[in-house]
């Protein structure tokens, strides 16, 4: 039986050395591709273990790897999330969105958080003022008043979206804008929106009730502001999978980020099921002319 092959960590990264009994080896890196490896020297595990024993030529081959593998990784990093993108606003309170931070930070988004719609517009407000007096002017983003590339809002109960409908603004002014809530033990997860055609927060729920069998109960229902028990745990998961989902997908300017732009995602915790729905954007009606009766 052939001895097995041994196997080193590469020192400060993910990637992993294995050399056979021939002293053939490759390197699996942190992404699980295979590389072969040119001519290693025999101790090169012992120079990555740190134990080379004056052997300088496995040293510096095992730096040469360590610092090829650590840029391997930079350039997954960047692709993962790449750099022009990594601004993101988080709106809302609580486990769930905490949970979305900490996800967001750990894949190279810079996140600042704000309590509610009111002080992210104040936060807006603060940077195009800064830029007036700077000889700036307030406009899309790219003139430099726009701190984010993307707001994620999430809401416990309806009293916490009000408000929202004044962010429906932001994707004309070049932000990307994507909400979750729940209504009772139900959760949604809105389209995301990119720019000013794609349905915003009020124009989602003008869709549903316009859907829906009985209307005006929904909307009472939904200003009463009716307490809920707290997310379950399964909920809380799929709730911010779905939301890293369409996040990743706008990070990434994926070609499935279409379809997230007219999808509305929902989740019956009573009876586990999700579904998706399809949402468009409408023109916003005319405006009643109320003088034009009278001008007859």
């Amino acid at each position: 039986m052939l001895p097995q092959p041994s196997i080193a960590r590469v020192p400060g990264t993910g990637a992993h050395v294995i050399v056979d009994s021939g002293g053939t080896g490759v390197v699996r890196t942190s992404s699980g591709r295979f590389l072969r490896l040119v001519s290693p020297p025999p101790g090169l595990l012992d120079a990555l273990a740190g134990a080379s024993d004056g052997d300088g030529e496995a040293s510096a081959y095992a730096e040469a790897l360590r610092a090829r593998m650590s840029a391997l990784e930079e350039e997954d990093a960047q692709r993962r999330w790449p750099g022009p993108r990594r601004e993101v606003a988080l709106v809302g309170g609580g486990p769930l969105i905490d949970a979305v931070a900490d996800a967001l930070a750990g894949w190279g988004a810079a996140v600042t958080r704000h309590t509610d719609g009111g002080a992210l517009l104040s936060t807006m407000d603060g940077a195009a003022d800064g830029g007036r007096r700077g000889g700036g002017t307030a406009g899309p983003r790219g003139g430099g008043t726009r701190p984010w590339g993307l707001v994620v809002a999430y809401a416990d109960s309806p009293v916490e979206r009000v408000g929202w409908d004044r962010l429906d603004t932001l994707p004309s002014q070049g932000v990307a804008w994507l909400r979750a809530y729940r209504e009772g033990e139900n959760c949604f997860v809105d389209p995301i929106c990119l720019d000013g055609d794609d349905p915003g927060a009020e124009q989602v729920y003008r869709r549903r009730l316009a859907a829906s069998f009985a209307p005006r109960e929904l909307d009472t229902w939904r200003r009463a502001a009716v307490a809920a028990a707290p997310a379950s745990a399964a909920a809380h998961t799929l709730v911010v999978s779905r939301l890293l989902t369409l996040a990743l997908a706008w990070a990434q300017e994926s070609d499935v980020l279409e379809g997230y732009r007219t999808t509305l995602w929902k989740l019956v915790t009573a009876t586990g099921t999700v579904s998706e729905h399809p949402v468009l954007a409408y023109d916003p009606p005319s405006s009643v002319d109320r003088g034009a009766r009278r001008r007859v």
